[in-house]
This record gives structure tokens, sequence and C-alpha cells, in this order.
């Protein structure tokens, strides 16, 4: 968090985030806390990435408890939900599993009316938790597996009361795709035709693969974006 404070600093339009905080690293009010400060710091410009953390060799070297898959989508569950109540409420009072808020105050508030909330995911509790709790939904796998998980969550959606289509769908690509002008538009394209709107892709390391991706930069993606904004 506080190499995103530092990032909100030196920029004006991008969106501050990281993909994504392992929940289990911190007590939810603590990064509550921390993002609401990235958020006032970048002008409304944070998003909260999180997921229920996977890396075990890291928490046993740092001594964190590391729980069962089980109990670790539940505790981001309730994370997420203690949370929504401290971004909205003057104070929390959570009883839940694994955390607990005594009438915990919380100010200030976020810049934003509603700070997104970005949850990767593929595995079913995983895709009703991003229906319950997500904003923006980092999806990975073909587009025909996106589309299938995808309408999954859309049922979810009705059930908690929300609209369907109200989680912006996105992709997490690998370098290889911002390395390659020939396949770059057509992988695009499948994925905006199963309803993704957000692509996010790991930078090349190499030379020759930054020199391409912006060449990609310059000469295909605002063309590209443009046709594809014209067609909803």
């Amino acid at each position: 968090s506080t190499l995103l404070a530092a990032l909100a600093t030196l920029t004006s339009r991008a969106r501050i985030g990281v993909l994504v905080y392992g929940n289990t690293h911190r007590n939810p009010a603590i990064l509550a806390k921390e993002m609401v400060t990235v958020d006032h710091i970048s002008d409304g410009r944070a998003i909260l990435g999180i997921g229920t953390g996977w890396n075990e060799p890291e928490h046993r070297m740092y001594s964190m408890p590391f729980p069962s898959a089980g109990d670790r989508v539940g505790m981001l569950d309730e994370a997420l939900t203690a949370m929504e109540s401290f971004f909205t409420n003057p104070r929390t009072t959570f009883r839940g599993e694994f955390y607990q808020f005594e009438d915990a105050p919380f100010s200030p508030k976020p810049v934003q009316e509603k700070l997104p909330v970005l949850i990767g995911g593929k595995r079913p509790r995983m895709l009703r938790l991003i229906a319950r709790h997500a904003d923006i939904w980092d999806a990975s796998g073909s587009p025909e597996e996106v589309a299938e998980a995808g309408a999954i969550i859309d049922q979810h959606l009705e059930t908690f009361g929300r609209p369907v289509g109200s989680v912006l769908r996105g992709v997490s690509l690998g370098a290889d795709v911002l390395e390659n002008t020939a396949s770059f538009e057509s992988n695009v394209r499948a994925y905006h035709a199963v309803g993704v709107r957000q692509f996010l892709f790991d930078f090349p390391i190499s030379q020759p693969g930054i020199d391409t991706a912006l060449t990609i930069a310059r000469d295909i993606i605002p063309s590209l974006r443009a046709e594809l904004d014209a067609a909803g």
C-alpha cells in the first residue's frame, strides 16, 4: 500500500491497485484503511484487488497462519462484508466465524461513492463470492471458459438481487500476447465477444518484447478500441 500511495502521487489518470492482495496477509480493517488512504491520495482512482491468499511457503516463512482453502474463501467473504460496512457506515459491528468487530469507527470514507472491488477466480464458491461482492471480475482461461463462468456469475447476481451484467468482466493475459502483433487483435476480439471489457497484460521484460508492445500500443490499440467501443 505504501508503493500504491507513491504511485498515486506520480500519476494523474491511471487507476491504482494490485492484482491482488491476499486477504490472509492483513486484518480487513487495516487493509480497508490503507485503501481509503490511497483513494484520497489518488483523488478517487483506487481499486481494491483482493483474493483469498494462496502462497503457502510465504505464509510459513513469515509465520502467518494458512487456513484451508474452504476457510480462506469464508474469510474473504467475511472480510469484504465487513469492509463494505466500514466504507459506508459510521461504525461497524460484525460477528463472523473468522472476524469480529465491535462498534468500530471508520473515517474518512472513500473519495469514490463506491470503491471498486476486483476479485479473480473460477471455482464454484469463488464465482458465487464474486457475484456477491465484486465490481470487477478478473477472469482466466479461454474465451469459452470465461463465457461459461460469466454465465454462472450472472445467475448468482440474480440471487443476490444485483443486476445481471453489473460485474465488469476482465481478463489477465500473459506478456506473450503483447509480443505478437499478428495475433493481438484476434485475441482481444475473441474475449470481447464473450463480454470482456477490461484487459490486463503482463508487461514484456525483453527489449524486443517491449518494442513490440509499444508498436501495438501506438499502431493497433487506438483503432481497435474505437471499433470495439462503437460495437458496444
